[in-house]
């Protein structure tokens, strides 16, 4: 199992400006093969702070994604917008268990 979790920082009202195009990438996201999770969420203390949670089953399934038509159009969506920062963290384990 691949975990993404990130965040994404935006200036100030820039995420009003692509939240459809966020949701779609979403919605059209959790239809693809061998993803498990895939959520955008804003942070509760600070709304242009867009925190990014991803489960996937296999490197590959995550690589089709990258190349799928709902990220390009989502990227290009994205280059319209000012981002103040990023981060992005891929972990991979082979011992994953649910605590709760």
């Amino acid at each position: 199992m691949l975990i993404i979790e990130g965040w994404l920082k935006l200036a100030t009202g820039e995420f009003d400006k692509v939240v459809d195009a966020a949701r779609t990438m979403v919605a059209e996201t959790v239809k693809e093969e061998g993803c498990l999770t895939y959520a955008f969420s804003r942070d509760i203390n600070d709304p242009d702070l867009i925190r990014i949670a991803e489960r996937w089953e296999t490197a590959e399934a995550l690589a089709a994604h990258g190349q799928s038509a709902h990220m390009a159009a989502f990227n290009k969506a994205m280059g319209g917008v000012k981002r103040e920062g990023a981060e992005l963290w891929l972990y991979s384990g082979e011992a994953v268990r649910r605590i709760m």
